[in-house]
């Protein structure tokens, strides 16, 4: 028997909104679990490290998990850049890494590129 490789759809704020989503996505036929640290299950943490629940799908369902519960994948580390302004994380559109500059949404400077590299 081949073993299911489960995969994250998403992460939530406590059990109850995962298992909701979970819910969600078997009723549409999608295979799905809701997983939460047990001692933070336990004690019913909502935020923090202990509070972070799971929405969980096997990999082959992920892409129309997604979709389903409206979810996008998660940022690629590559894209990810740092203005030196502010230095908040910003994830960078292909047409930003083209024209070579970006616009801080949250300082509103003008980065360019070169000299971030």
């Amino acid at each position: 028997m081949e073993e299911t490789l489960w995969a994250t759809v998403t992460e939530t704020n406590g059990f109850t909104v995962a298992e909701m989503l979970a819910q969600r996505l078997i009723a549409a036929d999608i295979p799905a679990q809701a997983v939460q640290e047990s001692i933070g299950q336990s004690f019913a943490f909502l935020s923090g490290p202990l509070g972070t629940a799971y929405v969980r799908v096997p990999e082959q369902f992920l892409d129309e998990a997604r979709a389903l519960l409206d979810v996008d994948a998660p940022a690629d580390e590559d894209d990810i850049i740092i203005c030196p302004n502010c230095e908040s994380e910003l994830e960078l559109d292909d047409p930003e890494w083209e024209q070579g500059w970006f616009l801080c949404p949250v300082c509103e400077t003008q980065v360019s590129l070169d000299d971030l590299f």
